[in-house]
């Protein structure tokens, strides 16, 4: 699952990774600057041991003894990072010394040039501007003008990362059947809404399946008499897992059939009633006027919708037109399994911000996989 997604991702990252770190890794050479700052140190130790700056005069294998000395400090507190016997408030010269030959401080224009292989790699993959935007933001946090150590960068943007798409994917968890049970309201009416060829028809199959086995009594409402197909398609998935159907003739009122399936809930005391709706074009005002009316005749009390986890960035602009038109409580996302980029997903969460229910994974009634963020992370490879 999100096979590409977590390949790019991990690719861009080493990239980055690759060219910070070879602007940290530098050679440690006894440059001009530190043989001159060790003979200050030189004096000073001198100083320290005899009282005094010692003369140019004073004894050579005074000097070159100090000087041994300095050379064995120096080596344990590279080794140990402890500070020189020769304590100061500040840094040590050689904690310094070590610091500047490890650490790498990312500015603002080196940022934004590394970051745009990060860019392309979740754009490819169809994450939305929103949510690329979002993730920049925390990586500047993280990264620019912070200085930063050998080997530390890899690790640094995988916990960003990780973070936002945590902090994307939190949101309020929905329990379907504690809903259901907890409600005053029998039957409970679920409408089922998406665009044609999303697989509503096998989602509302796989959806009255899981209810089932919950031990939950279920009628479908196949209400999509747009299509030629739309109601007998149901009809073929109901005798699948053993649930009664109301359906009506091509082009009949779908209204009329929602109305039915709840009449006839209530007669056989049926616990929910999942109706299914046209997959509604946003360009079709007919059509939507038509979900309005389902919404305001028929009172459901839980909408979801039903998306296409393949369609990549236009699942966005499908969201806000539903929305236009109904309220969305929850997201159903299929074909998660044919579907190795990604994007969608986290786009869908981030954008519209309402709990994903299930992801669909296959053909079968039983392939309804509730939705779990931390499965959804770790297949990103975070």
């Amino acid at each position: 699952m999100f096979k590409f997604l977590k390949d790019k991702l991990k690719e861009a990252i080493s990239s980055v990774t690759k060219k910070v770190e070879l602007e940290i890794e530098k050679p440690i050479e006894e440059s001009k600057e530190i043989t001159e700052s060790k003979e200050e140190i030189l004096e000073e130790v001198q100083e320290k041991i005899i009282g005094k700056k010692p003369k140019k005069e004073k004894s050579k294998k005074l000097q070159e003894e100090v000087k041994e000395s300095i050379d064995i400090i120096e080596k344990e507190v590279l080794k140990s990072e402890v500070e020189p016997i020769f304590q100061e408030p500040k840094k040590s010269f050689f904690k310094k010394l070590q610091e500047k030959v490890t650490q790498k401080i990312i500015n603002q224009d080196k940022f934004d040039e590394l970051f745009s292989e990060i860019e392309l790699a979740l754009l490819e993959n169809n994450v939305a501007q929103e949510v690329v935007e979002r993730i920049k933001k925390e990586l500047e946090k993280d990264l620019v003008n912070i200085p930063l150590k050998r080997n530390e960068v890899s690790n640094i943007i995988s916990i960003s990362l990780k973070n936002v798409l945590e902090d994307i994917l939190n949101f309020e968890k929905i329990d379907l059947l504690k809903l259901i049970q907890n409600s005053n309201k029998k039957p409970f009416i679920i409408l089922i809404l998406g665009y044609n060829g999303v697989g509503k028809s096998l989602t509302i199959a796989k959806l009255a399946n899981f209810l089932k086995e919950k031990n939950q009594k279920v009628i479908l409402a196949a209400a999509d008499t747009f299509r030629a197909a739309g109601s007998s398609q149901l009809a073929e998935y109901a005798k699948k897992v053993e649930v009664p159907v109301i359906k009506g003739k091509l082009g009949g009122d779908s209204c009329s059939i929602i109305f039915d399936a709840i009449n006839s809930a209530k007669a056989k005391n049926l616990d929910v009633v999942l109706a299914d709706t046209a997959g509604r074009l946003h360009i079709n005002q007919d059509l939507l006027n038509e979900l309005k009316k389902i919404v305001r005749v028929n009172n459901p009390d839980f909408n979801i919708l039903v998306l296409d986890s393949m369609t990549g960035s236009d699942i966005v602009q499908q969201v806000e037109e539903f929305s236009k038109s109904v309220k969305i409580d929850a997201l159903i996302l299929t074909k998660v399994d044919t579907y190795e980029k990604g994007g969608a997903l986290i786009s869908a969460a981030y954008i519209l911000k309402k709990p994903i229910l299930f992801l669909g994974i296959g053909q079968n009634p039983s392939d309804l996989k509730e939705f779990n963020k931390e499965e959804i992370i770790k297949s990103l490879g975070l």
